[in-house]
């Protein structure tokens, strides 16, 4: 595609749609640790196998709001005539509640999520949030790495190069943002600590049907919203390396991220920004 229609700015997005031609990733699924998933956003609950709550919240709906537009960006059903495809349309989530109904959450829920994650199937583990580190959640990120599980986490969105976490755990891919001129956004973290970035900037996506916080704070609709920041940017990474596990026979962790990582475009001038680049699904798919 192009941003407004300057053939400089040609393509930048992640080439989903390409990779939809060798994979849609049916079958992998894709832990969404954050604040649940709305039961009444038709667009992305059915894609949800199962749900835990591990906040002091009474139940596990996304009275927040953030949970449901980072699992719609993952796996928001496509070809269904209504509102938004996730990049990887065939994924399932696994929606586990870490953060409660105002958004806060702590490093034990998030270890305790990561782990129930591993043990219920997931390939994939997306975490749009930052924790404080501790040695809990650095043994459970090892053991998830250990047991075969991609983890994928928001960089933050300092503007700077403070190291955040899960994100900066060396077994955590670290996603910044970038924006529509496949620029860094200018709110992203950044630096050598971070592996790669996706589109982070008016990203639409799935939101409850139900009054939810974030719609008070930031003036979001019922439904389908935009949002920005990395939280945005890294289920797009989560959902990139799920094509990659379904596109490769004999897949293991480390060759996703090898082939996520691998064929992350470089943009000039975004060297020092992120290690790899901004990530390409249909180039993940296709690597040999």
């Amino acid at each position: 595609m192009t941003v407004s229609g300057d053939p400089k700015y040609a393509d930048a997005d992640v080439d989903a749609v390409e990779a939809w031609t060798v994979t849609t990733g049916s079958g992998i699924g894709v832990a969404v640790l954050d604040s649940g998933v709305a039961t009444d956003n038709p667009d992305i609950n059915p894609k949800v196998v199962a749900r835990a709550n591990f906040t002091t919240a009474r139940n596990n709906e996304d009275n927040y709001g953030h949970g449901t537009h980072v699992a719609g960006i993952v796996a928001a059903t496509s070809e269904n005539s209504i509102g938004v495809a996730g990049v990887c349309p065939g994924c399932t989530i696994l929606a586990g509640k870490v953060l409660n109904d105002t958004g806060m959450g702590s490093s034990s829920g998030l270890a305790n999520g990561i782990n129930w994650a591993v043990s219920s199937g997931a390939k994939v583990i997306n975490m749009s949030l930052a924790v404080g580190a501790t040695t809990t959640l650095e043994t459970a990120v090892n053991n998830a790495w250990r047991d075969g599980v991609v983890l994928v986490a928001a960089a933050g969105n300092g503007g700077n190069t403070t190291m955040m976490y899960p994100g900066a755990y060396a077994n955590v891919i670290a996603v910044g943002a970038t924006d529509n001129k496949d620029a860094k956004a200018s709110f992203s973290t950044y630096g050598a600590w971070v592996d790669v970035a996706a589109p982070g900037v008016s990203v639409y996506s799935t939101f409850p049907n139900h009054k939810f916080a974030i719609a008070r704070q930031y003036g979001r609709s019922l439904g389908y919203d935009i949002g920005s920041g990395t939280s945005m940017a890294a289920p797009i990474v989560a959902a990139v390396a799920a094509l990659a596990w379904k596109s490769h026979a004999g897949a293991t962790n480390a060759s996703v991220r090898f082939n996520v990582e691998s064929t992350a475009e470089m943009k000039a001038g975004s060297e020092t920004y992120w290690a790899h680049g901004r990530v390409n699904a249909d180039l993940a798919v296709r690597q040999p």
